[in-house]
């Protein structure tokens, strides 16, 4: 209200009258923007009903606008203003006078408006990223809550077979099992870990699957880099090993062979697995539920951040992952 004083006072005779013009509009400015706030806005803009709503808002202004006339004319200016009361203008429904007290009431409706409309988007804005980002996380837990036991149901497998082979090796596998174990409960609870420490998981895998094919693989496992310096998700990697000995050597009548690549490099992941492939395998969809898990944690954690290609020819199955991950240099 203070400046729209400022701005009358350059046609009154003092700051006084300036002020007390404005507050005799006040009434009529309150029910204009509350009316047009809590009524019109949202029964006629918010539904998209535009023409419905301007001319609501046009009858409001016409009503409040001659409420504010016989307001003023009748108590206001005789009592504030009474040398008002001797213009010719002093009838209520002068046209002229009419429309001028309507564009003074709109000012503040118009400014209101466009205050509400950013308001509610902003709010809106902030309320869907919520919905976004909570069903974002629903749906991460939901895709490891499978990734856990889908992986535990494979270690498992393994020690089974050695278990009905009455091997000696057993016992220590299931140390390994152990220690396996305790990271799927402990470090996969949160959403990132150094790298090196999915690597320590990847070796027991690998010492444990090479106990149950024993000369039936060849494996190499190379890693490049600084990987204490990258973080990435607990258990993303993983599923492209898991796959590689269930899939790759589960029909291999033959020796079989699983290269796995690792480098590290700055913040950027570079995973190379290439394993066989029988013609059976071949056949089949690019994965199971492993590697479509790991797919859509990839696609919802990184986004445009990472690239996974995934192809099968020749007697071979490929992964490659490029993953931009956020760490701190050393």
């Amino acid at each position: 209200m203070t400046s729209f004083a400022v701005s009358e006072w350059g046609y009154r005779q003092s700051f006084a009258e300036a002020v007390i013009f404005e507050v005799l509009f006040l009434p009529s400015r309150l029910v204009a923007v509350y009316v047009n706030w809590f009524l019109l806005i949202p029964k006629y803009l918010y539904r998209s009903k535009f023409v419905a709503y301007f001319l609501s808002l046009i009858l409001l202004l016409v009503i409040v606008g001659i409420a504010h006339r016989y307001f003023v004319l009748y108590w206001g200016y005789p009592k504030y203003f009474p040398q008002w009361m001797t213009d010719a203008s002093i009838e209520p429904l002068n046209f002229s006078r009419l429309v001028q007290a309507i564009l003074i009431i709109v000012s503040p409706v118009a400014f209101t408006t466009g205050f509400k409309l950013f308001l509610d988007w902003f709010r809106n804005r902030k309320e869907t990223e919520a919905l976004r980002q909570e069903k974002t996380d629903a749906e991460l837990k939901f895709l490891k809550s499978q990734t856990n036991p889908h992986f535990l149901f494979n270690t498992l497998n393994s020690i089974y077979g050695l278990a009905l082979e009455k091997s000696e090796k057993t016992p220590s596998l299931i140390l390994k099992l152990s220690d396996i174990l305790n990271y799927t409960l402990y470090e996969s609870n949160i959403d990132k870990i150094p790298l090196n420490k999915e690597l320590t998981l990847i070796e027991n895998i690998i010492s444990l699957e090479k106990e149950r094919y024993d000369k039936r693989v060849s494996l190499t496992f190379k890693v490049e880099g600084k990987t204490e310096n990258i973080e990435i998700p607990p258990l993303i990697l993983v599923p492209f090993v898991e796959n590689a000995f269930k899939h790759g050597l589960k029909n291999e009548v033959k020796k079989g062979f699983i290269n796995i690549n690792v480098k590290a490099e700055d913040n950027l992941l570079s995973f190379i697995i290439e394993n066989s492939a029988t013609d059976a395998e071949k056949k089949s969809d690019t994965g199971g539920l492993g590697l479509k898990n790991v797919s859509r944690r990839l696609d919802l954690i990184y986004g445009k951040d990472k690239e996974l290609y995934i192809h099968k020819a020749n007697n071979t199955f490929l992964v490659r992952l490029t993953i931009k991950s956020d760490g701190d240099e050393t």
